[in-house]
């Protein structure tokens, strides 16, 4: 997936979600692993419900690694705050 697919996948359906997607795009996603580009790709794929039930912590995907990208988001958020 290229970048511009990517920045246009951040895009949720909720301005919430936005923020953070975009955030993690805009901060991380150039100096992430390939293995955490991969899971941040797989979590984008993911509908808006779920990215949001994993981030708030209410499931676990079977994927570690999209688990651990979902943490990376939540970190992120909370030392915004």
């Amino acid at each position: 997936m290229n970048e511009k697919e990517i920045i246009w996948k951040c895009r949720r359906g909720t301005r919430e979600l936005d923020i953070l997607m975009s955030a993690f795009y805009n901060n991380y996603y150039k100096t992430a692993s390939k293995s955490q580009k991969d899971a941040f790709i797989k979590l984008l794929s993911y509908e808006d419900p779920k990215i949001s039930d994993l981030l708030l912590n209410k499931i676990c995907s079977k994927d570690i690694a999209v688990n651990e990208i979902a943490d990376m988001i939540r970190t992120m958020s909370l030392e915004a705050q």
